[in-house]
């Protein structure tokens, strides 16, 4: 996955060639278009009955997938967690679609200064200052919030044009192949889903493979070009609570740390991944937002931290703005990763009353 760090100095190194995958549960979203092929059905996400992915990358000895949680429900989105941007480092114009994981330097010779730089929003590297030599993530989308380029803003099947070995692999289907971009071939999804103007409602998303970083949720009207410069114009406030939500259905209150200074679009809100990565070589990047007891030697993940902390889901409340207009609406979801230069991106269908 990404990177081992020793209080005091920054180390560098490739642990497992597996990207950020963070997904958009709930609403379900129409990156989540392949749920219902055989493989995915019912929420399998890469046993060794339904070994989706071609590459055969493995975890644990079974094949990797989107492996998530949805309290009691089945979580059953398919494909979304390989819906993303690869290559896209802040102040360049666009993605390269290029090995980004991990990620230590200026893509595009651009000289863009990152703008997240205070520990407290950071998820790598608290200990180090920022800019300097140690602080070898400052070129990547967490470090300016909203600034770093995508393929689509819906994502693109498999991260770029091209499938990187050292990745996760889009397994082609009858609805989309590696390469393709989101807002142009996932088709329309209606999930039923109804938010009134004005009214606190509820969003949940998981992390497949932790690399930090964080998200904005935003939207964009139905029959508009589902663009970047779209979304940026209706990013959804948050409503400063934040869940937990583990298998069992239980939750956890917690509290949600929020960016407004240095992100895109100006001022707008974001809010920082809560679960701090952590392997058998590191210490937790930051303190876990839940009581866990893990012996980090013998198991890299824990019950809100790690490298793969799919065992536990966010559910964000979100205030919807009482001065949008009524009528349909599609929901972005971008995440972006600071370990790696890529970002994560899912679209949703709903209605607002």
């Amino acid at each position: 996955l990404l990177k081992v760090e020793m209080w005091g100095t920054a180390v560098v190194g490739l642990v497992c060639g597996l990207v950020g995958h963070s997904s958009l549960v709930a609403p379900f979203s129409r990156n989540a278009v392949d749920k219902n092929l055989p493989q995915w059905q019912g929420g399998h996400f890469g046993d060794a009955l339904h070994c989706a992915h071609p590459a055969h990358e493995t975890q644990d000895g079974i094949c990797w997938g989107c492996n998530c949680t949805n309290g009691t429900l089945p979580c059953n989105i398919g494909q979304t967690c390989v819906w993303f941007s690869q290559g896209c480092s802040i102040g360049c114009k666009s993605c390269d679609g290029l090995e980004a994981n991990p990620n230590t330097k200026d893509r595009c010779n651009s000289g863009k200064k990152p703008t997240n730089n205070d520990p407290r929003y950071r998820t790598y590297n608290r200990d180090v200052p920022a800019m300097s030599p140690e602080d070898v993530y400052q070129h990547n989308p967490w470090r300016a919030p909203g600034n770093a380029p995508v393929y689509d803003a819906c994502g693109m099947a498999g991260g770029g044009p091209h499938w990187i070995p050292t990745q996760l692999s889009y397994r082609n289907t009858s609805n989309a192949i590696q390469g393709d971009l989101g807002s142009k071939v996932l088709p329309r999804a209606p999930t039923g889903v109804v938010w009134t103007r004005g009214d606190e409602v509820e969003a949940t998303w998981s992390l497949r493979a932790n690399h930090g970083g964080g998200y904005q949720y935003r939207l964009c009207p139905l029959g508009s070009s589902l663009t970047e410069a779209c979304f940026q114009q209706m990013p959804i406030p948050f409503g400063g609570k934040t869940w937990l939500l583990w298998g069992d259905g239980s939750r956890l209150a917690i509290n949600g740390t929020y960016l407004s200074e240095g992100t895109e679009p100006a001022n707008s809100t974001w809010a920082m991944n809560p679960l701090p990565y952590s392997d058998a070589h590191s210490t937790v990047q930051f303190p876990p937002p839940c009581h866990e007891t893990v012996d980090r030697t013998k198991n890299d993940t824990g019950r809100c931290s790690g490298r793969f902390p799919y065992v536990v889901s966010i559910i964000d409340l979100l205030v919807i703005p009482k001065s949008l207009t009524p009528g349909p609406y599609v929901l972005g979801f971008r995440y972006d990763c600071e370990a790696t230069a890529q970002v994560w991106s899912s679209c949703a269908d709903i209605e607002i009353a």
